[in-house]
């Protein structure tokens, strides 16, 4: 018996697929500038976008690393900042640069963030001058937003799903009525 109709599962896949893709081509964005970091001496690094209320308009990049090559925290973030604006692939409103630490000892974990600079991008762009070509062509708070009709698309497959999975329940569940309980086995010793 057949649990699946033949098409769920390719749509199913296909949809799965699309949501891998279009969160690998935002990921490219940042991992160059990740990898960047971390080749100059950087440690623990992660780079995210912020967008939407209380964010600059093209998004605010918080860059945060656990260690920097020098120790000097100035000089790390300094370094840091330059690295992000020769390498990430969005144009952005603002930068922020934290030093994380902390540790577990036990059950008890404790951490700290300090942010050692918070510039804007016309600051930047005054400090390193212009960007490399092509790193501005796309907004950050544009590589992190969902387009109008996906909800809407979302939606669509949902309900379609949904409406699959009920007939297949009502066809499962007439086609044992008509067997009767269906059919019984003796385990054999």
């Amino acid at each position: 018996m057949k649990r699946f109709p033949g098409r769920t599962v390719p749509v199913v896949c296909g949809l799965l697929l699309l949501l891998v893709v279009s969160g690998c081509s935002f990921l490219s964005g940042i991992r160059p500038t990740a990898s960047s970091l971390q080749d100059a001496g950087y440690q623990d690094v992660g780079v995210n976008i912020s967008t939407g209320s209380g964010a600059p308009a093209n998004g605010a990049i918080d860059v945060s690393y656990g260690r920097g090559p020098t120790g000097n925290d100035q000089q790390d973030a300094r370094h840091a900042e330059q690295i992000v604006w020769d390498s990430l692939r969005y144009r952005f409103g603002g930068l922020a640069i934290v030093k994380t630490s902390g540790g577990c000892t036990g059950p008890v974990c404790v951490s700290s963030s300090d942010v050692l600079d918070s510039v804007t991008y016309a600051q930047l762009a005054a400090r390193f001058g212009p960007r490399p070509p092509g790193l501005d062509a796309t907004s950050a708070a544009h590589a992190i937003s969902v387009p109008r009709w996906a909800p809407e698309a979302g939606l669509a497959v949902l309900l379609i799903v949904a409406a699959a999975v009920a007939a297949l329940v009502m066809r499962s569940r007439k086609r044992r009525s008509a067997l009767g309980d269906g059919p019984r086995y003796t385990a054999i010793r």
